[in-house]
């Protein structure tokens, strides 16, 4: 089967996000679960997303500004979308000053362990800081996050 899939979908939008619902076939096809994708809105540039468990075998399809923005669309349209499952890895280069505060804590691991998306969420900020002092809190702070997920892990082990 092919990991292929093409529906469309009203774009609707809750207190803090607008998405898609996927269709229960497509959920269905794709497996509980998250599943990162490859997406294309019509016939607009293609971008990368993840399609979100909802509950009941279903899944959303957010949608930022900048990608509804990019395509043209608002909240309240139907849209085509196309998506393609990544059944691969995904792999996101770390810089090495902040491989090295990971390593240091013990929680290089657990940063690699994360899902592709959040990683080069948190990448983008780091690289975006303009001076070295602020790169290096960003740097802390991202250690802390990893140190948190890290501790979260181990507390579902100790039940």
């Amino acid at each position: 089967m092919s990991d292929r899939y093409t529906f469309t979908a009203k774009i609707v939008r809750d207190d803090w996000v607008a998405y898609v619902v996927v269709p229960a076939a497509v959920s269905r096809a794709v497996g509980r679960g998250r599943a990162p994708v490859e997406a294309r809105i019509g016939r607009g540039q293609p971008f990368r997303g993840t399609f979100m468990p909802s509950g009941g075998g279903r899944h959303r399809f957010g949608l930022s500004r900048a990608t509804r923005e990019a395509a043209g669309v608002e909240v309240g349209d139907r849209v085509r979308i196309t998506a393609t499952v990544d059944r691969g890895t995904r792999e996101v280069p770390i810089p090495p000053d902040l491989a090295e505060a990971l390593r240091d804590d013990g929680v290089l691991g657990t940063w690699e362990s994360m899902p592709p998306g959040k990683r080069e969420h948190i990448l983008s900020w780091v690289e975006r800081a303009v001076h070295e002092a602020t790169r290096a809190k960003r740097i802390t702070r991202t250690v802390e996050e990893a140190l948190r997920v890290h501790e979260k892990k181990l507390d579902r082990t100790r039940r």
